[in-house]
């Protein structure tokens, strides 16, 4: 707690000092009053010194401002700085840019719906899309891939026939739907979080190194086993799939990688 003493309340302390003092002049108590009186004595003449020692400094600086041609004056109170915001460049309507925002924000709200209910989720709009001779590139499946696909044109439907396989295919080379409606969301999505959630397993591996194909055949036959033997602490088939897109992968562009055995 800070006190603050005027000239008032000094005289007042000094007066009664002096009176205890008359009244107890021997003993303690009145050694006390006498130390009391002298220190407001000392208090009193150090606050006369400090003022005459300002008087003098200002003095002085006013005698050297005056040779100057200028006069010491109490400064005067700056004015209060105020800050606005900066007027935004647009560069366009402010309207048509909030429009744009709001389809963008309600198309990513409809693509999580579409997530967490994929089943009422809108069709997917068919588009065609042209291709130039020159930019058009032949598509095969990846050949001989445990025997799903047969490579050899032999084992091909021939034209205007159903193949079916020994793994249960069946394909038709006059059916020229795209049946997106087989492809799951569901599964996709879980093939994603085993993408890109926490994925420091495989290091420096990566699409454009490769992965060995055995390795990743063996882990998602592991992550099958696993789902089969009722473990549901993390997305096993999600995983499995994974493994066997990054397998397809590698065995169709790095043929080296591809040494190995299964366990």
């Amino acid at each position: 707690m800070t006190y603050s003493l005027t000239p008032d309340d000094v005289a007042s302390a000094e007066r009664a000092a002096r009176r205890f003092q008359a009244t107890w002049w021997q003993g303690t108590s009145g050694t006390l009053a006498a130390w009391v009186i002298l220190l407001l004595k000392e208090r009193k003449r150090m606050t006369l010194q400090l003022e005459e020692a300002n008087n003098a400094v200002r003095q002085a600086v006013e005698a050297r401002l005056a040779l100057q041609g200028c006069t010491l004056t109490p400064a005067e109170p700056a004015e209060e700085a105020t800050f606005t915001d900066p007027e935004p460049v647009r560069v366009q309507d402010q309207d048509k840019l909030e429009a744009a925002w709001a389809a963008v924000a309600e198309r990513h709200k409809q693509l999580q719906r579409n997530l967490r209910e994929p089943e009422r989720a809108e069709p997917v709009e068919r588009r065609t899309v042209e291709v130039q001779p020159a930019d058009a590139r032949p598509v095969r499946p990846p050949e001989g891939f445990l025997g799903v696909w047969a490579a050899e044109r032999e084992t091909r439907a021939a034209e205007g026939t159903t193949a079916k396989f020994g793994t249960g295919a069946v394909r038709s080379d006059t059916f020229e739907e795209f049946r997106y409606d087989l492809v799951s969301p569901i599964g996709l999505r879980e093939v994603a979080r085993a993408c890109a959630e926490g994925a420091q397993k495989y290091g420096d591996w990566n699409w454009e190194k490769g992965m060995p194909v055995n390795d990743l055949l063996n882990h998602a036959i592991a992550h099958i086993y696993q789902f089969l033997a009722g473990d549901r602490s993390e997305p096993h088939l999600g995983h499995a799939a994974w493994n066997m897109l990054a397998a397809i992968h590698s065995h169709e562009l790095w043929h080296g990688l591809n040494d190995g055995k299964l366990r």
